[in-house]
């Protein structure tokens, strides 16, 4: 394989791979999300934009708890 072939396949993955993104949410509980859905997340304070995709849900098991979320940044819908 050429250098130069070798730069361009770098170059190229450089520029359309993206990295794992994954945030985590405090919030207060809403019972109808589960794992495996795809949300959109707005938040202009973090600067969180775009899609992800729910990994897993931690419930509380008292009345004033928190639901805390795991997710993964979505792939681009096609």
């Amino acid at each position: 394989m050429s250098d130069n072939l070798k730069e361009r396949i770098k170059d190229l993955l450089y520029q359309y791979t993206q990295y794992n993104e994954t945030i985590s949410l405090q919030m207060l509980p809403m019972y109808f999300l589960e794992p495996n859905i795809r949300i959109t997340v707005r938040d202009a304070e973090s600067g969180i934009f775009g899609d992800y995709v729910i990994n897993s849900i931690s419930l509380p098991l008292d009345v004033s708890g928190q639901m805390s979320l795991s997710c993964a940044k979505a792939l681009e819908r096609i």
